[in-house]
């Protein structure tokens, strides 16, 4: 996991569409903000093109995106050797009802892509948790 900040602040009155998720993945992939789309932009606040777009990039480097609750999603940490680095979604500091995205590793806050830095706000049982995971190559299973 390489830490990258994102680039734009959501702003959607001004046009601006934040790019936390974007920063994620690119952190997530150890990639440059610059070789993963600006998916919220791009869709224009459409959440279905929006969630498409991810689905299809990361199709192509070998992943499909995973999201659950972070009630369930805690389960299996521990049970695995290895830390487990993912992508951690809650309401906004900064407020308005925005969803922000941070890196995460076993469920705790390791890196927030956001220039404030100031994480997520509500209850953490209230998050979601998200995944990459690695797909198979052949389509006729693993």
């Amino acid at each position: 996991m390489t830490p990258v900040k994102q680039e734009f602040i959501h702003d959607p009155s001004n046009g601006v569409y934040g790019d936390c998720q974007r920063a994620v993945i690119a952190s997530l992939l150890d990639l440059p903000l610059t070789e993963v789309p600006h998916f919220l932009g791009l869709a224009k606040n459409n959440t279905e093109l929006y969630w498409y777009m991810i689905q299809e990039f990361l199709r192509e480097k070998g992943y499909a995106w995973l999201t659950i609750p972070a009630n369930s999603g805690a389960a299996f940490f521990g049970a695995v050797a290895e830390s487990v680095y993912h992508e951690i979604s809650g309401p906004s500091p900064r407020g308005q009802g925005i969803t922000h995205a941070v890196v995460g590793c076993d469920g705790t806050i390791m890196f927030d892509p956001h220039p404030s830095n100031a994480g997520l706000s509500g209850e953490p049982s209230e998050w979601e948790y998200s995944y990459l995971v690695k797909t198979c190559e052949s389509k006729h299973g693993c």
